[in-house]
């Protein structure tokens, strides 16, 4: 789709333009469902059959059917499903054409190793899961995935924020394995300071930057974001309307840490652990057994969890994650469906406009 057509679909999907909320209401009391790994596709069936064939070999953790899943495009998850937060992988790609091959397809009937796909020879960051193996994808580049969410919050202004988590990947295939280095898996580029400064640049290309909130713009003065949490907590959220926030973890995240500790105003939080100076966000994957933990941790900081993970609680159509995510009051749920894959069970999430507030008179005990 261009980006004409693209712009005429999201004008007359515009909807809520003028949303006005309690300024009661900060950024840390409301609830978002995302999105993980929300550009992928279900990898080939071709691909699939070589993964469960030598499945004894890639150990239980590896097992082929925990990526066996896929998802809409950006504009539908938003317009569609009202996801709000996003995941996106990122490749290193300094001098270009290092993930142009697909190394599985040389063990797969009818698929060629070759992509021939001219966006992968160029420069620049690449969006993929598993490089050589599970690459299938709805955006090829960060640029366009950006691009796409920049059109979107343009056309929606006073949109609820959205939260869009940025992956360094570190290792390929070849990095775990010296044999599938020798077979010609590929091995990551490290990201670096230079690779950041790049990745900050093309944040800032593909979106407005009065779209993006700032780690600075939270601190608002203070030496460091946890002094302002500490002193004021979150702004309101009507002072974050419209605003996109990204989230950096993965290889390296130390070094850009560090760029936030030392004052420099970047694009991107971290992931951190609390009570650190540049924390914002916490991770706690997994709800269950964790539920006091992340409540307690979502009173000063914004909390990403997750509901379901590679597809085993759609397949044994199991919801207790999902219940303990939504008690836990984490302000992120990340999920692989919010819609069912009826081929495994009925099994989806979705968050209705009750549970969008936390805190709210318990609905679940």
């Amino acid at each position: 789709m261009n980006r004409t057509v693209l712009l005429l679909v999201l004008l007359f999907a515009s909807i809520n333009l003028n949303a006005q909320y309690s300024d009661t209401i900060k950024l840390n009391d409301i609830r978002i469902l995302a999105s993980h790994n929300s550009y992928k596709k279900v990898p080939s069936p071709a691909v699939l059959e070589v993964l469960t064939k030598h499945k004894e070999r890639l150990g239980e953790a590896n097992d082929p059917k925990q990526i066996e899943y896929g998802h809409e495009d950006l504009i539908q998850q938003l317009d569609k499903y009202e996801i709000r937060g996003f995941e996106l992988d990122v490749n290193y790609d300094p001098k270009g054409g290092r993930y142009y091959k697909r190394r599985i397809n040389g063990f797969a009937k009818g698929l060629k190793k070759r992509s021939k796909i001219p966006e992968l020879e160029e420069p620049g960051f690449k969006i993929i899961h598993i490089t050589d193996v599970d690459y299938e994808t709805n955006y090829l580049t960060l640029k366009s995935a950006l691009i796409e969410l920049d059109l979107w919050s343009a056309l929606h202004p006073r949109h609820i924020p959205l939260f869009v988590n940025i992956e360094a990947k570190g290792a390929g295939i070849g990095d775990y394995s010296k044999l599938a280095k020798f077979l010609g898996f590929k091995t990551a580029v490290q990201f670096d300071s230079t690779a950041f400064s790049l990745l900050d640049q093309e944040i800032y290309r593909c979106i407005d930057s009065s779209r993006v909130f700032t780690p600075k713009a939270l601190k608002a003065g203070y030496n460091s974001i946890n002094q302002r949490l500490d002193a004021e907590g979150w702004p309101e959220l009507n002072e974050c309307l419209g605003k996109i926030f990204f989230i950096m973890q993965g290889n390296n995240k130390d070094m850009y840490t560090a760029f936030l500790d030392d004052g420099q105003d970047r694009p991107m939080f971290v992931y951190g652990q609390p009570e650190e100076p540049s924390t914002a966000f916490v991770v706690r994957n997994q709800p269950i057994g964790n539920v006091e933990e992340i409540h307690a941790l979502t009173e000063k900081y914004i909390v990403r969890t997750r509901s379901d993970a590679g597809t085993l609680e759609a397949r044994a159509n199991d919801s207790s994650r999902w219940l303990d995510a939504i008690r836990s009051q984490a302000q992120i749920i990340s999920t692989d469906y919010y819609k069912s894959n009826p081929d495994f069970s009925p099994f989806f999430v979705s968050m209705p406009y009750e549970l969008t507030l936390r805190n709210m008179p318990e609905l679940l005990k």
